[in-house]
């Protein structure tokens, strides 16, 4: 009886040791997690903050530019009206105007037209009798009206979209000195559009840029483009009964038909997605520059809200995708910290000397194993250069390997290797952080030019890849190459940062290729393309 107290007190004993041991391993774990928890949380503020500043410069970059070209065609403008000052001259010049502007302007460009000596002069050939017949006064037009309010300084009206052509619009107008004269210039705002498509840092990430009309101007979802984000969450239902009204009353198949339902359709998705988040966008309107988590439908997504002088940016980044993208704040210590305390109770649990401790031990030990194989498969799974946020080597190879796979016999594509021009020289003078500078503006210059088919890496260094696909023809590449080292220098200029251009060598990919030997093969044509260490362009 003695001996079976005795082991009753032993086995007790070990149970004591064994409750002690996991509630110090669960409370280890809870105070290290919500430590864990708000140090991501400070992260994920600090990343989305400069995300939205980044974001701010950069659109302000394409205000400035869409002012700095209404700047110039004013003061063309300007002295043309000092040497001729009849009006019909003035018209007659307009009309000549549409073709250089467009040339020099691009897509940007729309039109230019006035209000001088109370006519209304304009570069298009509508007959003015058009006008006459509808009682159209420019001067109830709110770029008229704008621009007597801004008493000379360069405004902007509120943007909206054209559905007929799937683009927003604004005009810039100016007051003349003579408080009569106004000058006005349509723009296209694509190139805000083109913007937002480069911003993305994260996977799945939405952006919104919406003027202070709440009108969205910018978004990674065209079709909430024009639509209206305001804390008032029942203007986006009210705009789809308007559009879906205005359908019916037009006759199916026609042009306004199908203009009025695109419009509808677009109204639709932006209302769903207005709903989705209702309580979490009023939460966002409502406090500014701080990043919170918040419901999109069945999804939890980071928000912040970037504020600006005329524009605001909404930023949305799935959980998932800030989670992956900020691992090295959370996932490591978490998995060192396990790794650690399983370590310390395993040296502890070998001085019990019973067959339940060490059976405890063995599980421990599994346990050690398993978070060590989930910390491998973690760095295995990671895809992305940390640098850059490009694919890394591996993913694309295995995307090109994979691209080559499902081609069919007649299809083709163009491997370009990259390599940064006097880079060494930029580490040596300025340091490796200028250098790690260059390499991310080389990368952004990269992926602006390449189109959401093609794929491109930062394979190591200063060495990259792009992989354009469907097309045979090196003439496509080398422009490619020659934009991307064009704006990579105005760029570069544009910030003070050292210059670098990137040599590249190209070969042609078709179905049965190997991916080492179009890397060979293209790494020898790199080769000869480095001998002038300007930016060459060399192929198979």
């Amino acid at each position: 009886r003695s001996s079976d107290l005795s082991l009753k007190a032993s086995k007790s004993k070990v149970q004591h040791r064994q409750l002690v041991l996991v509630l110090f391993f669960l409370g280890v774990n809870l105070i290290a997690g919500s430590l864990i928890a708000v140090q991501e949380s400070r992260h994920v503020q600090q990343v989305l903050t400069h995300h939205g500043e980044q974001a701010q410069e950069k659109l302000g970059s394409v205000m400035a530019d869409y002012t700095h070209s209404f700047q110039l065609f004013a003061q063309l403008l300007q002295q043309t009206v000092s040497d001729h000052p009849d009006p019909d001259f003035i018209w007659d010049h307009l009309k000549t105007l549409d073709r250089p502007l467009a040339a020099i302007e691009g897509d940007t460009f729309d039109g230019v037209y006035m209000v001088y000596q109370d006519r209304y002069l304009y570069s298009w050939d509508t007959p003015y009798s058009q006008y006459e017949s509808t009682g159209y006064r420019p001067q109830d037009r709110p770029w008229y009206q704008n621009a007597v309010k801004g008493q000379g300084a360069i405004v902007f009206t509120p943007p909206y979209m054209s559905y007929a052509n799937h683009y927003i619009l604004s005009t810039i107008s100016q007051l003349q000195p003579d408080q009569k004269t106004v000058f006005a210039y349509d723009i296209k705002m694509g190139n805000i559009q083109r913007l937002v498509s480069e911003l993305g840092s994260y996977a799945h990430e939405q952006l919104l840029v919406y003027d202070a009309n709440g009108t969205i101007i910018g978004s990674t979802e065209e079709t909430y483009l024009g639509s209206t984000l305001s804390p008032n969450a029942a203007l986006a239902p009210a705009a789809l009964q308007q559009a879906q009204a205005a359908v019916k009353t037009l006759e199916e198949g026609t042009e306004a038909w199908q203009k009025a339902k695109e419009q509808a359709d677009a109204a639709e998705a932006f209302a769903h997605f207005r709903q989705q988040g209702d309580a979490g966008f009023q939460k966002l309107l409502a406090r500014p520059q701080q990043a919170m988590l918040i419901k999109l439908g069945s999804q939890q997504v980071y928000g912040y809200l970037s504020p600006g002088k005329d524009y605001q940016i909404l930023i949305l980044v799935p959980l998932g995708a800030m989670l992956a993208a900020t691992a090295q704040v959370w996932l490591l210590p978490f998995l060192l910290l396990e790794l650690v305390l399983v370590y310390g109770l395993s040296r502890i649990r070998k001085e019990w000397n019973t067959r339940e401790l060490q059976q405890a031990y063995v599980e421990l030990g599994q346990t050690q194993k398993r978070l060590e194989i989930a910390l491998k498969a973690a760095q295995k799974a990671a895809a992305i250069d940390d640098l850059t946020g490009m694919m890394n080597f591996k993913s694309f190879r295995q995307n090109v390997t994979d691209q080559i796979q499902s081609m069919q016999e007649t299809d083709s594509g163009i491997l370009i290797l990259l390599d940064g021009d006097h880079f060494k020289t930029i580490n040596d003078n300025y340091g490796h952080q200028m250098g790690d500078e260059v390499i991310k503006l080389a990368a952004q210059m990269i992926i602006g030019r390449i189109r959401t088919v093609d794929s491109a890496s930062r394979l190591h260094g200063d060495e990259f890849a792009i992989f354009i696909a469907n097309t045979q023809d090196y003439t496509v590449a080398e422009k490619i190459v020659g934009d991307i080292n064009a704006t990579l220098i105005a760029e570069s200029a544009r910030r003070h940062m050292p210059n670098i251009t990137l040599s590249a060598g190209a070969v042609i990919a078709r179905r049965g290729s190997n991916y080492a030997q179009l890397a060979k093969t293209a790494d020898a044509a790199l080769y000869q393309a480095k001998t002038t260490h300007d930016g060459g362009f060399a192929h198979a």
